[in-house]
């Protein structure tokens, strides 16, 4: 919750400052299989990425960002690095003794965590971000469009010098 109130207050402190000026330009893509054929995690980050540019191309961003398709054109380039899930287990064990009687329990739980890698590109910045959470893959994709921009937010500078 706090990561998305920051990425809306960062936006809305430079939104003007971005809208006044003409939209960055972004190209996205994830890299294709050497072969040419197409894995389950290749069909994965392509579906995170229409998700994401489907984002990138909303009203939320629409006067500040435009999605290109020639690398060449893009102020800034974002590449999908990864996407998969992480889960954690953890497991605890209680005996306890309660007038001569023994009573033992066990408790197992477990936590899977969404994720999705970016390779972000400006000139001669170049850094990796990764948007972490417990949500549906196209909520995921929306939270990596702030995280994303966030970044081009912070790196101004270097998106445009």
């Amino acid at each position: 919750m706090k990561i998305t109130l920051l990425s809306i207050a960062l936006i809305a402190a430079v939104y003007p400052t971005i809208a006044a000026a003409e939209p960055l330009k972004v190209f996205v893509f994830t890299n294709e299989l050497p072969s040419g054929s197409i894995d389950e995690q290749l069909k994965a980050r392509r579906e995170s990425l229409q998700d994401v540019v489907k984002a990138f191309s909303g009203r939320k961003y629409r006067s500040t960002l435009s999605v290109v398709e020639n690398r060449g054109e893009a102020d800034v380039i974002v590449e999908l690095v990864s996407r998969g899930e992480d889960t954690k287990s953890a497991s605890s064990n209680s005996t306890r003794t309660a007038g001569g009687a023994a009573a033992s329990a066990s408790h197992s739980s477990s936590v899977t965590r969404q994720f999705l890698t970016w390779r972000i590109s400006a000139g001669q910045h170049r850094d990796d971000l990764t948007t972490e959470g417990q949500l549906p893959w196209p909520d995921m994709a929306a939270r990596a469009a702030d995280d994303l921009v966030g970044w081009m937010v912070r790196n101004a500078n270097a998106v445009r010098p």
